[in-house]
């Protein structure tokens, strides 16, 4: 398939989570059957992920070397042959294959085509390849009896000695695409159910459940690293239609075996979870925000009452739908450039998910690798986990946020730049740091400027333009665009659309920190201070500030204007003389 294709089926899934997600909290309030709901969808999630693995097109030709064609006829010797039969009759047919026993030999005359059917990525130039592009189109300059009218049009993966039609190929394409939305959509609330339940579990001690959601870390990072050495390993197929020895193509269907087998554990250990009616109450679109909540004691007190100096407003006077509110409360030029921050972390972090290792793969990495690049990034994630809100606590929320930009304007030029794919693994420890920190930094942040009454919908649109808008559409369109320029160019140009969003920011902060504030001078930012999130210095303001806006007007919506407004008289005086 084509980059394109693939980002779609990868970003379509949070798309799909989002779409579900109220769905499911209706259904949920409504029949109040956790525990059902929970086995079903984590059954849904195994039956849609084992189907999604054996959705293959027919391959009806292989491309052959022959060494009988002479070199005017037929320059580059290469010409299509008919694809060898498969082996058929399940696992007592791949045991008579492996044996030896009842088996019809092919037909290895003429051509010899079981030595001789070549991957025909191994045949170009490396001047002439672009990491990311696939497949590769058959052409009569490259296969001397392929005629266009007589088989098609047809293409070839890198990687790979099979020669697919290319409607087979869209087909497949379209099956895969309703079995990953209708998957997505049934397991969705799996790991949301299965966040409240364990919230609950430790609703006297909260932080424990980040402890506990640790383990999601660690057990990604063992399976990846575990069936990356299987994978280098699972270089045959029971069913090849064209088997060879010179290929780098893997049998992934290692990998939907042992999804399913660790899926049907995890169903297993389900079963003994207890849904009472207590733990029923969370809704599965809403526990996305209960978990933002569980870490926000470890914002330093001082920083926590400064960043509310300057949250968003909302007038509570006025009944309207939350996400109304909320969406006219962030209607704020230094907070929606803070978002957008945190979209573009998102749409990298989902570029990366989906093509960095089809990007390793195509400058000759290997599984191993990517079994080593992701222990790596989730060791540094847990890590990054402990001292993130030291961090906030000691450089602020923007400046936090300006350094995860920064980091990754270098580490997208990095990665569009190295040719040894092992250079990634430092890369990786980098990427491990800034996405957690980027989430602790934003997910603190909006639950300490969001109002009380609109903290759970505004966690939930961080949630959306994260995950949503940042990781699944940004897939989707990086996906096109790698179609078009390759990962190289992809990550180039990320690195771009970063710094352009960095310097936005930047520039807010610094031109913007006094829009519709009222001071009597003006105060300096200078190494020391630390900015609020939306640019306000905070070493010169006292505690005194933020009392004085909470017993008065926080559900004022003219507050902080210019003005005949009764709080600017005891406004100015504080900031005139911030010490008392």
């Amino acid at each position: 398939m084509t980059a394109a294709q693939a980002g779609i089926l990868l970003g379509i899934r949070p798309l799909v989570e989002f779409v579900a997600g109220p769905f499911w909290g209706l259904f949920a309030d409504r029949f109040r059957k956790g525990k059902l709901l929970l086995l079903f969808s984590l059954g849904a999630f195994i039956v849609f992920t084992l189907a999604i693995g054996f959705v293959q097109p027919n391959t009806p030709w292989c491309v052959v070397l022959d060494k009988n064609t002479s070199v005017e006829k037929c320059p580059r010797g290469m010409i299509l042959e008919p694809a060898g039969k498969i082996i058929k009759g399940g696992a007592i047919g791949y045991i008579k294959e492996a044996t030896g026993l009842g088996r019809k030999k092919r037909d290895t005359t003429g051509n010899q085509i079981l030595d001789t059917i070549i991957d025909l990525s191994t045949f170009d130039r490396k001047e002439d390849m672009v990491a990311g592009m696939a497949p590769e189109y058959i052409t009569k300059n490259q296969v001397c009896n392929y005629d266009e009218e007589k088989y098609g049009i047809l293409v070839s993966p890198p990687h790979s000695t099979r020669v697919y039609r290319e409607p087979a190929v869209q087909q497949a394409f379209m099956l895969l695409l309703l079995l990953v939305a209708l998957g997505e959509f049934f397991s969705s609330p799996a790991p949301a159910l299965a966040d409240g339940y364990t919230l609950n579990l430790v609703s006297d001690q909260p932080k424990e459940f980040g402890k506990i959601r640790l383990f999601g870390s660690i057990g990604w990072a063992l399976a990846m690293f575990i069936m990356g050495i299987g994978l280098d390993f699972s270089d045959t197929f029971r069913n090849h239609p064209c088997p060879t020895k010179n290929t780098t193509e893997k049998n992934y269907i290692l990998c939907f075996v042992a999804c399913t087998l660790l899926a049907g554990a995890c169903m297993i250990v389900a079963t003994q979870f207890r849904f009472s009616s207590h733990h029923e109450q969370h809704r599965p679109d809403a526990v996305g925000g209960l978990v933002m909540d569980t870490r926000i004691d470890e914002v330093d007190p001082a920083v926590a009452q400064k960043t509310r100096a300057k949250q968003i407003q909302a007038n509570t006077m006025v009944e309207e739908a939350p996400w109304k509110s909320v969406l006219k409360a962030m209607m704020n030029v230094h907070l929606i450039l803070y978002l957008l921050s945190v979209v573009c972390v998102g749409i990298g972090a989902g570029i990366v998910f989906a093509f960095l290792y089809w990007h390793l793969q195509d400058i000759g990495g290997s599984p191993v690798l990517f079994g080593f690049c992701s222990i790596i990034n989730h060791s540094a994630e847990i890590a990054i986990y402990f001292h993130s809100f030291n961090i906030i606590n000691k450089f602020g929320y923007v400046k936090t946020m300006y350094g995860c930009l920064g980091t990754n304007v270098i580490r997208f030029l990095l990665i569009s730049w190295i040719s040894n794919p092992w250079m990634i693994l430092p890369l990786q420890a980098v990427q491990g740091c800034v996405l957690g920190l980027t989430w602790s930094t934003a997910s603190s942040y909006i639950s300490l400027v969001s109002p009380a009454h609109l903290k759970p919908t505004s966690q939930y649109m961080l949630l959306l333009l994260y995950h949503g808008l940042g990781k699944g559409l940004g897939t989707i369109i990086g996906g096109f665009i790698i179609a078009s320029i390759g990962t190289r160019g992809m990550f180039f140009l990320l690195a771009f659309i970063t710094a352009i969003v960095l310097g936005a920011n930047y520039l807010a902060n610094r031109l913007l920190k006094f829009d519709a504030i009222k001071y009597s001078h003006e105060f300096e930012d200078d190494v020391g201070d630390t900015l609020a999130p939306q640019g306000m210095p905070l070493r010169a303001l006292d505690n005194k500030i933020t009392d004085a806006f909470n017993q008065t007007s926080v559900i004022n919506t003219n507050y902080g204007s210019i003005g005949p407004d009764p709080q600017d008289d005891a406004y100015d005086r504080y900031v005139s003389n911030p010490y008392g």
